[in-house]
Parts: C-alpha cells; structure tokens; sequence
C-alpha cells in the first residue's frame, strides 16, 4: 500500500516519503559513524565510497596536554619569562625606583581582569571596568597620598562597584557586588601594600628584600617539590605542594632574606631567619587559596599571557597575601622601618 495518500504529490528522491526513528542499535554493538549531509549528484560524475564518505565527516581533533614530566610546566619558557621579568623589576627598582609604580599598574590591571573572568565563571558577573578602575586609582592613591589615600579611595571604590551593579538593575545583585568587592580587595588592596613599601625611606630596598624573599620560596618549593615531594599538605586543593617542597621555601627564603637583611640594612642576622620562616607560610597560603579558587572554577591556570607560568594572578598569588605581613614585620623586627 502507498505511503502517501489520494491527491497528495508523489515522493521524490528530495522529499522522502516518510520519516521513520531509526531503531537503537543493540547493546554492545560498535557506534555508528555520521553520515554526511546529502549532496545532489544528478549531472556529475562523482561517485560515492566509503572512502569518499570518510572524508565528508568532520571529526573535531582534540590535541592532548603536553606531558612535561614531573616539572609539570614547559621548564625553559618558565625560566625564560621569570629571568626576564625579575631582571626588569630589579632594574627599575635599583636605578629608576618610581617606574616600578607603572609595572604595577599594569601587572594589577591585568590580574584583575583575569580574576574577573574566572570569577565570572561561577554564574555571577564581576564588574571587570569599575574593578580595573578603582584598583589603578588605589595604587595611584597610595603612592601620593599614603594609607589615609588608600582607605578613602578604597571605601569610594566599594561604592562606585555598588552603585554601577544597582545602576544595571541585575538579578544577582548581592552575589555580584560580593565578588567584585572580594576581587577589589585580593588584588587591589593587597598590592597597594607593596606600594606603601616603596613610599618610605630606601623603600626600593624593602620591596626588593620581599620580592626576592617571596620568589625563594616559590622556588625553594618548586625545586624541593619536584626533586623529593612524596607528603602532599593539603592533597584535595593542591596536590602538588608536599612538606618536602615546604621545607624547601623555608631553606631557600631563610638563606636569601638573611643575606640581603645583613648587607642591604645592617641588620641582625637572626630577623633573615625570622623572614624565612614567616613568608613561606603566607605564600604557600597564597598558593593554597588561588588553588582552591581554581578548583572550585575547574581552572589550570588563572590566564595565558606568561608562558610556562600561566597568568599574572598566577605569578602574584603567593605575593599579595605576603605583602601586609611583610609590612608588619619590617614595622616591628630591629634595623627595618
């Protein structure tokens, strides 16, 4: 019996004469390939095989990571771009102290955006303009006008964010503003301690101590890590930060902090030994935070722009939280502030 009904138009090859659900193949059966859309051959002489098919569908080719071992980054791009970024900083530190203003400038104006976009990721929308904005002017504000600046262009800050969420009527105010405040606050607040830092007497040489304190325990733990790492501290947020890879920061900081404590300050020698045992346990706090923030994001890397180290926020993890320690400790330990 035909298909189709009285007065109807004949089914032609296109316009098929019905439309049946093709049956589910049988457990354990091998899946099927996709077919390729359905050309029109009348008048070429083309035919169609199975290698012809083949190659019509497209098959979307994933590249798998790259395996670089128990490194765990491309090593030579990551020696490459710290050498090269640590030489800069300690240039414009050594010779040009107010330049190093701009290179913080623009490192906090790109961590934020990239904290503003993982954050973003969460289902809230972080204000990523106003928070640029107001962490540039807080730096800025620090620099000329010291701590009462800060504090009165931070609490104008909070409130330009409040108000542009509220000017914007969205529907998840609350969690919105939450978050931009949070990112205002990681990475702008944080940093404009290390500006403080640098507005005092010889401050170039104090963010130089830090800096330098901060990249030997980031080291010290890398090198310890991959070389002896077998006890994770804390394996469900990062399991790659083992007791063996702590030990590390805490040599490697004590060794440098004491060195430049004694030559660049005068020093006793016993506030190095206090300083490497103090930053490593806020940097790799800071690690452990950015780490869970990532998790609970499902991020490798905070960004791309610093290859074999991932993104700014990924270099300043361990540096911003240590920055107000920093600053008390220079306040109180004897021959500092």
């Amino acid at each position: 019996m035909p298909a189709w009904t009285a007065g109807a138009p004949a089914p032609t090859p296109e316009t098929p004469a019905a439309t049946a659900e093709a049956p589910a193949p049988p457990a354990g059966a091998p899946a099927q390939k996709p077919f390729p859309r359905r050309r029109d051959l009348r008048g070429t002489d083309t035919v169609y095989t199975q290698e012809t098919l083949a190659a019509e569908v497209e098959v979307e080719v994933v590249p798998e990571p790259k395996d670089y071992g128990r490194a765990g980054r491309n090593l030579p791009a990551a020696i490459g771009i710290g050498l090269l970024i640590g030489g800069v900083v300690l240039v414009s530190l050594i010779f040009f102290p107010v330049s190093f203003l701009f290179i913080i400038l623009v490192a906090i104006v790109a961590a934020m955006w990239e904290l503003a976009n993982a954050l973003s990721r969460s289902g809230s929308l972080v204000s990523r303009i106003p928070t640029m904005i107001s962490a540039a002017c807080m730096v800025v504000a620090t620099y000329f006008g010291g701590r009462e600046a800060l504090w009165v262009t931070f609490a104008a800050s909070a409130g330009a964010v409040m108000l542009f969420t509220m000017v914007e009527r969205r529907k998840n105010a609350v969690k919105d503003v939450s978050l931009s405040l949070f990112a205002l606050t990681y990475v702008g607040l944080m940093a404009c301690f290390v500006v403080y830092l640098l507005t005092q007497p010889d401050g170039n040489l104090y963010v130089i101590l830090f800096l330098a304190s901060v990249v030997a325990s980031d080291t010290g733990g890398y090198v310890f890590g991959v070389l002896w790492g077998k006890h994770p501290i804390a394996p469900r947020i990062s399991p790659k930060k083992s007791w063996e890879g702590y030990l590390g920061s805490v040599v490697f900081t004590a060794a440098v902090a004491t060195t430049l404590a004694v030559t660049l300050f005068d020093a006793p020698f016993w506030t190095g030994l206090v300083i490497g045992v103090v930053i490593p346990a806020f940097a790799t706090l800071g690690d452990f935070s950015e780490s869970m923030i990532k998790r609970d994001l499902h991020l490798k890397d905070m960004g791309t722009l610093l290859p074999g180290h991932g993104g700014v926020m990924d270099r300043l993890d361990s540096i911003l939280p240590t920055a107000p320690v920093a600053l008390v400790m220079f306040s109180f330990l004897p021959g500092y502030l």
